[in-house]
């Protein structure tokens, strides 16, 4: 017997350790072999009631504590610079599941970081002697994005956030399927990931990834979950033309792990 809304968003709320379900991420993720990144590209463009929204180029900059504490926790934590650099946010995404090929976990963001960076300078990046994460939490971000973090990593950890160790740069095709009060946000990325070790960038690792995540304009949950049987079926229709894999991991987690004997 299915699981009833009410059901749901108690196990949501409890197994995500969130309490605003406005803040859950639904997608999944698939492998792409390079070679195919065109031929999917061209594929979406053909789809029927897929619209192409934009070409991006961006990146992150993934942070963590000096020994992995994110990492470990299955937690992300980012800059992400975009404009070429000069918006910059903090994201921030919790410990998640997959249930039928489809990852739940929480995702947060701060508002625009204003006073952290230094715009046209040789020091456009936070040093942490100066603005903490701990700091930006308190003047960027919204409560329940601050509370999340404490009570998924423990004050100690966010404390201990000083460390900047992967930077990936992307390449992002974004699409839309919009059903009205949901919408899927179908993507393909190319990632160009770098790991900063004490003795310059670690050497070049790249790949691409196709995501598909089921969103709402006010973040309602249950208009998301009225609209899985369509983001089943899109994942499908994927999947029978192209042999794509699982992708289990979240991009902070495949980068480290092409980088973990560094």
């Amino acid at each position: 017997m299915p699981m009833s809304f009410d059901a749901l968003a108690r196990s949501l709320k409890r197994r995500l350790a969130i309490d605003d379900l406005r803040f859950v991420e639904i997608e999944c993720k698939k492998r792409v072999l390079p070679e195919e990144s065109s031929e999917l590209k061209k594929w979406l463009e053909k789809r029927k009631g897929v619209k192409h929204r934009k070409s991006a180029f961006f990146f992150d900059q993934f942070l963590d504590t000096e020994s992995g504490s994110l990492l470990r926790a299955g937690a992300s934590l980012r800059l992400r610079y975009k404009r070429g650099g000069s918006a910059v946010y903090l994201q921030y995404k919790g410990p998640g599941f997959t249930r039928d090929g489809v990852l739940y976990r929480s995702e947060f963001s701060s508002a625009r970081l204003t006073g952290v960076f230094l715009e046209e300078s040789r020091h456009d990046i936070v040093h942490f002697t100066d603005a903490t994460v701990d700091s930006i939490l308190r003047g960027h971000a919204s409560t329940e994005m601050a509370d999340a973090m404490r009570r998924h990593l423990g004050a100690g950890v966010v404390r201990r956030i000083t460390s900047g160790p992967i930077i990936a740069l992307y390449q992002k095709e974004k699409f839309e399927v919009d059903f009205g009060s949901a919408f899927l946000e179908p993507s393909l990325d190319r990632v160009f990931a770098f790991h900063i070790a004490k003795k310059g960038l670690h050497p070049l690792s790249t790949f691409c990834e196709f995501e598909n995540e089921i969103k709402a304009g006010d973040g309602s949950l249950r208009a998301k979950l009225e609209h899985m049987d369509e983001m089943h079926d899109f994942n499908a229709a994927v999947e029978k033309r192209f042999d794509l894999r699982r992708e289990p991991l979240d991009k902070y987690h495949r980068c480290a792990s092409f980088f973990a004997e560094s």
